[in-house]
């Protein structure tokens, strides 16, 4: 039987180089385990990821088309080879699947697919485990062997890494697009957001609006309760965005939305649905205080009120701050 193939220390090069050479996730992977070939000769590979709401693993990356029909497929927590790698955050090397009753045969049913033998190790960022890399049937029927295991986990460290790296990219991208206050889009981002969607030409609206008699608020209450009582106005807004919509914490005591697809004929009522759950919704109840605030609104359609996003911008605000002043007179 065919002995074990050579490691090649170059193949190792070629991946640690792939870890600062992009950010996209799924070509990095997809070169790394492409490694696995040239060390390993495996029959088919995969990659699998943990759902953390569920602590399933699903399957991710796999070799080649043929193993396409796996990808999105799931198993239960603890289910199979993986499965059990996944929970206990162990290597196991199978030579004869048929022998142990920890194999799941429901993916080689699936799939028409005969797996003999399994390498399978845990991938892990900060000690918690976040999926599985498992090679299947080594080709000319050699079994792996445990100088595969050490591979096959020095590529599972890389892999780690590389998701590692990306979602803390992610994660840094997101906080950046995002007012840390509210949770919502941040100016920045904001009017990157609006100037794409004038580039692209479809019809869009903007709103404008601003929190009224804000400032007696935190007169009476102090800054603390007025930042929560923004967080609050946060959470209305968000609540208020359909999935493809933008919100945003303009600055102070200011918001504004990006509704796509929404026109002139539209918009005043988007403006004014929001305006009634602010009015309708008690500011820091949990503090015993149930301040009752209003808005003012303006808004602008684009193309029909304005060609830019600047112009768009400054309309939409004078708009606002002219429907503040009527409000204001009419307290008087």
């Amino acid at each position: 039987m065919p002995g074990p193939l050579r490691p090649d220390f170059s193949t190792f090069v070629e991946v640690a180089q792939l870890l600062n050479s992009s950010l996209d996730l799924h070509a990095v992977l997809r070169r790394l385990l492409e490694g696995l070939d040239r060390l390993l000769g495996p029959s088919t590979w995969s990659l699998l990821l943990r759902d953390e709401p569920s602590g399933e693993l699903v399957f991710t990356l796999v070799r080649s088309e043929v193993d396409q029909a796996l990808v999105t497929r799931r198993l239960k927590p603890g289910e199979g080879i993986a499965g059990w790698v996944a929970e206990r955050g162990e290597t196991l090397l199978l030579p004869d699947v048929a022998s142990d009753p920890r194999f799941s045969p429901r993916m080689d049913e699936a799939t028409n697919f005969a797996t003999r033998s399994i390498l399978a190790v845990p991938l892990r960022t900060r000690e918690s485990v976040i999926g599985v890399i498992e090679v299947v049937n080594a080709l000319d029927e050699r079994e792996f062997t445990d100088e595969d295991v050490v591979i096959l986990e020095a590529f599972a460290n890389f892999a780690a890494v590389a998701i590692d790296n990306a979602r803390a990219h992610g994660a840094l991208v997101e906080a950046n697009r995002n007012d840390p206050l509210t949770g919502l889009r941040n100016s920045r981002y904001f009017l990157s957001a609006v100037e794409e969607a004038v580039e692209r030409g479809n019809r869009f609206s903007l709103v404008f609006f601003d929190m009224d008699n804000f400032k007696p608020l935190v007169d009476q209450h102090g800054h603390v309760r007025g930042s929560a009582a923004l967080v609050e106005a946060g959470w209305l807004m968000s609540e208020s965005l359909e999935t493809d919509e933008v919100g945003c914490r303009f600055g102070g005591d200011e918001f504004t939305f990006l509704l796509h697809g929404v026109g002139s004929e539209h918009v005043a009522e988007r403006a004014q649905a929001i305006a009634a759950r602010i009015g309708a919704h008690a500011f820091l109840a949990a503090e015993g205080i149930n301040a009752r605030l209003t808005a003012s609104f303006g808004w602008a359609t684009f193309p029909d009120d304005a060609a830019t996003a600047t112009d768009l911008l400054k309309l939409a605000d004078t708009r606002m701050y002219g429907a503040k002043r009527r409000r204001a007179r009419g307290r008087r």
